[in-house]
Formats: structure tokens, sequence, C-alpha cells
């Protein structure tokens, strides 16, 4: 064999190794091997110790002891291709107990549920001890899902009976048992004759409770009955606010306050003890500010914080409005010095005194208090400054008195005023006026004065001016100008100038009459001039006398009702003779200006108009006129083809005579119709005549057949010629 087929022979062996290798990888990751352990599922059948499954293998499962089937969860996994296991992990959840329920005096610690392989918990109220297990566990037992143990019961916690005291006892004596939460009370027993009371040292009441939550225990100690008795509570300079007790003992408790300017060197409050004294220790009063300061005549203290005063309080004096000390100043300080005394007593105050006013062109000064005769004038009082005839004060609005008030300050209030003399307005001189009347005698600020003009003149302004402060009269002064007299008055009739005596150039006056009477001339007339200098009306005033109508004249009718005057007011009704219609208004009334109102109306003659007929006409050469007169008569005919009726639908001769009635409307007119509808007409109004001659309902109904026939064959003929 030569080297190179052994080379060729050697390749084609390490490639087939490498092909048999490759195969058998692929076989061992197409096997799956034992599927993972399912904490609520176990395979349906038992594995076999290292077995291998193939893709596809379909390995079913059953829930283990405590679980069930989850709903819509299959219950199997499948091998897949790379080796690993296919579905849910959790084919199955865990089964419930039922609730175990409460111990009485205690509660469930529940969990979220009550799952197989779950624990609960017990715990007892606050008084309770726990007997029996603390935990339970829902578990499996003879298939049956339960709770592993009875549910434990609270116990109340018991105490032993608490201890007797020496010469006291406490209620209840007779009991045995106490548990959790009972209390007992103490209490001395009373006193023999001529002995001292037992006092209860300590708490009066104790209870059962516990440390451990398993064994009871007494809140504390027993109290002790002693006899314990303090002094009395004394205290120099001070008083006690508690009742007074003859004998004091334990746990009486007194309150004490220092007299007015002492003050409290301890605490207030003091409580007899069990070895009979008072703690704290009684308090002591110590001096500790001066007496009320003094009062001072005529000043108010200031500023005072309280009624009581330390060492160095300054206390300060303020004197009354009005008033000053001696020194001129109006306060005074005093202080309290170490000793519990005041420095000094200040002195009274004194009223300020005011200058005697010198008002020059005054009149005699008066008192506002007569009876106060001095010298000279001190606060509050009052005087009156009056200036003396033509004289009024300065800057005081022309006042000619003035009250004066003695200030605080020493000074008049107000300043004491100067009299100048009173100032005046000219006197209200207007051409052709006169003054009426004038409230003073001369012309001084504040004067009215009534003023008016000459006869035939009219004031043109104010009729009353007033001085006023400017000197100048306010409002400003009138003028008289010429005027017409008083308007004509007419009997029966007004005017608008109203009764006024004198009537300014060109006023126009308007007259007017009451409803009835007409207003006879010119209905104004003017204040006027003819030379340019007089004035007068321009002309004579109209008159009023009564409104008539005249008749109202209506040929061929009639009024209602009948008169000979027709006075303002009057309303009569109209209407016309037979043959003739009213034109206008039925009524009409006499108005104030003598005219009637609607216009009377007129009776025209009632026409008929030209008749129609349909399918017939006048036989006239030109067609008739539009109107007719009444018993005016008309001749009617057919047109060509059509048959004249009567109003009964009876044929009729070839023409109709209609004739006009007086109220417009013609006699009875005739109908056209074509001449075939003619002849149906004629044999309807002959059945109808029939009818109503009382011919027999048999012969009638023959009869009708007979006509139906009739008016059948006339029908195909009308159709046939149409």
């Amino acid at each position: 064999m030569s080297a190179l087929e052994l080379g060729r022979m050697r390749s084609c062996a390490a490639a087939l190794g490498s092909l048999l290798t490759a195969a058998l990888v692929v076989t061992v990751h197409s096997l799956c091997s034992a599927p993972p352990r399912l904490p609520s599922a176990e395979p349906r059948d038992p594995l076999l110790g290292s077995e291998m499954f193939a893709i596809g293998y379909r390995m079913e499962f059953r829930c283990r002891p405590g679980f069930g089937r989850k709903a819509h969860t299959p219950n199997f996994l499948i091998c897949g291709d790379n080796g690993a296991w296919l579905g849910p992990t959790e084919i199955c959840t865990a089964k419930a107990c039922a609730f175990p329920g409460e111990p009485a005096n205690g509660r469930l610690l529940q969990p979220a549920a009550f799952t197989f392989g779950s624990t609960v918990n017990f715990t007892c109220n606050p008084g309770y001890r726990l007997i029996g297990p603390s935990e339970i566990e829902c578990v499996v037992r003879n298939e049956v899902l339960r709770w592993s143990r009875d549910i434990p019961i609270c116990q109340a916690i018991p105490c032993e009976p608490p201890p007797e005291i020496e010469n006291g006892q406490y209620l209840g004596m007779d009991r045995e048992h106490f548990e959790y939460g009972d209390s007992v009370t103490y209490r001395c027993h009373s006193p023999g004759r001529g002995q001292r009371p037992f006092s209860l040292v300590g708490e009066a009441s104790i209870f059962c409770t516990t440390k451990d939550n398993l064994n009871g225990v007494w809140s504390g100690p027993a109290p002790e009955c002693k006899v314990v008795t303090c002094e009395q509570p004394r205290v120099e300079n001070g008083k006690l606010l508690s009742r007074y007790r003859p004998l004091y003992t334990f746990g009486d408790t007194v309150f004490f306050e220092c007299d007015l300017r002492y003050s409290l060197s301890g605490s207030g409050t003091s409580t007899c003890r069990d070895n009979d004294l008072w703690e704290p220790p009684l308090p002591l009063c110590q001096r500790s500010s001066c007496d009320d300061p003094p009062d001072v005549r005529n000043a108010v203290k200031a500023r005072l914080a309280g009624n009581l005063f330390p060492v160095d309080t300054v206390v300060t004096y303020e004197c009354q409005p009005g008033h000053q000390f001696s020194t001129g100043e109006a306060t005074w300080n005093i202080s309290c010095l170490q000793g519990f005394v005041w420095s000094e007593r200040p002195p009274p105050c004194d009223r300020v005194s005011c200058p005697d006013p010198h008002v020059p062109n005054r009149k005699p000064l008066k008192s506002l208090h007569p009876w106060l005769v001095k010298e000279g004038y001190e606060y509050g009082d009052r005087l009156e400054v009056a200036c003396t005839e033509g004289f009024v004060f300065k800057s005081r609005g022309g006042s000619s008195s003035v009250t004066l008030s003695c200030g605080s300050d020493g000074a008049w209030h107000p300043a004491v005023p100067e009299c100048i003399p009173e100032p005046r307005c000219p006197k209200p001189d207007i051409p052709h006026g006169r003054e009426v009347d004038k409230s003073r005698g001369d012309y001084t600020v504040g004067t009215k004065v009534e003023l008016e003009c000459e006869e035939g003149f009219l004031l043109w302004g104010p009729e009353t001016v007033t001085c006023g402060a400017d000197l100048s009269w306010e409002p400003q002064l009138p003028f008289c100008d010429k005027a017409c007299g008083p308007a004509p008055e007419i009997p029966f009739g007004e005017n608008s100038a109203r009764g006024s005596k004198r009537i300014p150039y060109g006023t126009k006056v308007t007259y007017r009459c009451p409803e009835g009477l007409s207003l006879i001339g010119d209905e104004s007339i003017y204040c006027t001039s003819q030379d340019g200098e007089n004035l007068e009306w321009s002309g004579p005033a109209p008159e009023c006398k009564a409104v008539r109508c005249p008749k109202p004249v209506v040929p061929r009718g009639r009024m209602s009702p009948q008169r000979f005057t027709f006075p303002y007011g009057l309303l009569l009704h109209f209407s016309c003779d037979e043959g003739f219609g009213l034109r206008g208004a039925a009524q009409s009334q006499c108005q104030a200006d003598g005219t009637w109102d609607p216009p009377v109306p007129t009776c025209q003659p009632v026409l008929c108009p030209q008749p129609a007929v349909p399918y017939g006409r006048l036989r006239s050469p030109l067609g008739g006129k539009r109107w007719y007169q009444p018993n005016e008569t008309v001749t009617l005919e057919c047109l060509p083809g059509h048959q004249l009726l009567d109003s009964e639908m009876v044929p009729v001769a070839d023409a109709w005579e209609a004739t006009c009635l007086p109220g417009g409307s013609w006699t009875p007119l005739p109908k056209c119709m074509k001449e075939g509808d003619a002849d149906v007409c004629q044999e309807v109004h002959y059945i109808k005549s029939t009818f109503e001659c009382g011919v027999p309902v048999e012969e009638v109904k023959s009869l009708l057949e007979i006509q139906k026939l009739f008016l059948e064959i006339k029908k195909l003929e009308m159709e046939l010629e149409n």
C-alpha cells in the first residue's frame, strides 16, 4: 500500500469519527432528564432513577396532599426540542382550612389566608393569659385539611388577696378571688372616745395588675393608718385663705395671702405631712411697698401701675386743666424711699389767671357769672365783649359781640378781638324804582332790601337783595323797564298772562274759550309800541260766544233727532229714502269750531250692476251698460247651442226679462245650459215633479228605470258626437 493511499484512508476514518460524534451529541441533546420538583404537584407515574424522556413526551402530574387543581391550568409538562420541560410550574394551589375561631377575651392574629401549611397565632386581651398553644398550623390528616391543635383559652390573671393593715381595712375583705383590674380601697378605723383620729398615709386604692402577662401583682404597697397632727398655720402680716380647722391632720392643705404692702416669701401653699410638719414650710410676709401716695388738691396721680409702690417707685402728679403748682409747673414727682416712706408731700395746684382784656370801642364788659365779683380773672371765667354802635369785630364776619373764655394756658380764647367801623353796602338806587322794605336801618352786611318799580314799569331781576360780605348786593340789583298793563280780561275766557299786572315788551298773550264756546277775534295780542316810547296792546281782546253748527241738509234723506238749532256736542243720525244709499258716516257731531265731524253724508241712488248669466248675454246692440236705475228692464238670451232655463230648470222662450229692484238687486235671473244638458235637467225636473204629485213607489221605480236607460242613450250619443 502506498503512502498516498494510507493517508487517504486515515482522512476518511477521521471524518467518519467526527460524524459519529456529532450524531451522538445530537442524540444526547434531544432527550429531557427528570422534570423539576414542583412544590404543589408530583408526577402521576413514579420516576425510575435517571430515566430520560424523548422530545414531545407528555408527563402528567397530580396535586400533592393539601393542594387542589388550579383552574384553567393544564396538569402536564412536555419535553421540548431543547431538552427543557415546557408547561406551567404552578399546576395546583393550596387548599384552605376553615376559620379556627377566636378565644373568649382574646383574638386571632389573622393571616392573609388559612391555606395549607400556613400558621395562625392567638393573643389574649389585657388582663388575660394564654392557656394552650399560641400557634396552630393548617395540616392534612387522613386526607382532610384541619388545624394541628385546638385553639387556646384566655384566663383572667389572678392576684393574691391584698395585704391587711393595722388600724384599718379595705372594702370587700370577704372576697376570696381577685382578678386583673380589680381594685380595693383602704380606710382607717374610727378613733375611740378621747383618741385622736387616724390618717391614711399612702395611696388609698390599689389595683390588681401584671408585669409579665402571666401572674398578677398589686399596683403598690398598702397605705398606713397613723395619728398625724400639724401645728396651727399662722403667718404674721398675712391671712389664711382656706377654711379654718381646729385640728390639721395628714393631707390637709392650706393657702396663704399677705396683707397689702407685704410680699410673700416662700410658698403660698403648704400641706400637712406624715411627720407632723408642714411641707413646704410656712411662708413669711415682708414689707414691700410704700403706703398710698398723698392726695393733692386740684391734681391727679398719673400713670399709676396698680396699688403697690416698691422702693424707687416714682409717682407723678398732674394739675387739672387750668391749674398749676406754685412753681408755675403743671407736674410734680415724688419717690418711695428705702424705709418705705415718700420723699415729700407736693403743694396744692392753684387756678391759672388771665389778664384784663383790652378792647377799644367796646361796651362795658359783661360777666356771664355776675355773682363772681373780683379784680382778676381765672381759668374758666367767661366774658361777653360787644362793640359800640357802628363798630364790629375785625375778621369775625361782622359779628358785634363775642364770648371770651379764660383758658388753661392763661390766655383768652378766642383771642381778644378788635372793634372796627362796621362796613356798609351803597344805597340800592335804581331808576324808576323804590325801596319797599329793609331788615335794618342801615345797609350793613346782611341787610335785606325789597324793591319795586313805579307804575308802568316792570322789575327785571330779583325783588329782594342782600348786602354781602364783599359789600356788594347779592344777587345783582334789578332794573325797571317800561311794561304793558294787565292783559284785558274776557267773559267766559282766559289768557296766558294769568293775572300778571305788568307785561314786558314783546310778550304774546293767547286767549282761549271753554268747550262749547268759540273764540271770536284774534287769538293772540302783543305788548308793543306804536311811537317807540309808550307801550300798548296790539289790538282788542277776542270774545267767547256759544258755538252753533249749520243745519245739515241731506236730499232724499232724514236725520234724527229733528232740531231747529244745532249746539256744540249734538250728535245726529242719518238715513236715506228707499232706493237711495248713504254715502259717508251714518252719524255726525257738532264740534267746538262749528263744523260737523265726520262730515254730513249724502244719499245717492242705489243702482243695479249689469246682470251676469254664464253662457248668456244682453239682447242689445252695444251689450248694455254697467249700472241700471231702479225699475229699469233688460232682456237676456243664451249663446248659440245653449238652452234658456228658469229657476226651476224648466226651458223657457228664447228671451228673458229682468227688472232692477230698489234695493240694488235684480228679479230672478235665468240659467243657460248646453242643449243636451238642458234635456237631462228637464227629465230630472219631471221626476221630481212626479214624486211631489204622489205617484206610487212601484210606478216611480219603473219610471226611473226607463229614465236611466234614456240617460245612458243620451250619454252615448254625446260621446259619439265628441
